[in-house]
């Protein structure tokens, strides 16, 4: 299987909105989101944030949304601010494997969110965590989240 992580530019923009107004709406399960991601343009103007495609095998399987933004308020070199895999990829491996390749493109202190009654997303950040070999981990709850926050270098 192979996954690869790719920048998203202009042309890609389109379909990581359809992606994102999807994975949003799932999300809004778990409590109250901003449909609207007014960051969203962002990512292509700001020099600290990264919109990424997740393919896997060359068929795109979701994406990525990485900034500096720290949800814990202590500072962070990197934060994953947005994380989907396309419903028919989960349990490949693949959203693990993206984000382990994340990670290695960008050492530093790294911190990921995740809505606390969101038990899928918990499960799946603590495996993805743990595949990527990310062994020292302060967990912060706090406002409805458990905050990860974790320094990694390959």
């Amino acid at each position: 299987m192979a996954i690869d992580i790719l920048a998203a530019d202009e042309a890609g923009k389109s379909e990581l909105r359809a992606m994102l107004s999807a994975y949003l709406h799932e999300l809004s399960r778990y409590g109250d989101v901003d449909l609207g991601y007014r960051y969203f343009d962002s990512y292509w103007s700001d020099d600290d944030r990264w919109p990424y495609i997740i393919k896997k095998d060359e068929r795109t399987a979701g994406f990525a949304l990485i900034n500096t933004w720290s949800p814990s308020g202590r500072g962070t070199d990197f934060s994953v601010a947005e994380f989907y895999i396309l419903p028919r990829f989960r349990g490949t491996g693949a959203g693990k494997r993206a984000f382990a390749r994340l990670l290695c493109s960008r050492p530093g202190i790294w911190e990921l969110g995740v809505m606390s009654d969101n038990r899928a997303g918990k499960a799946f950040w603590e495996s993805a965590l743990a595949t990527a070999g990310v062994s020292e981990i302060e967990r912060v709850d706090l406002d409805g989240k458990r905050v990860h926050r974790f320094f990694y270098k390959p």
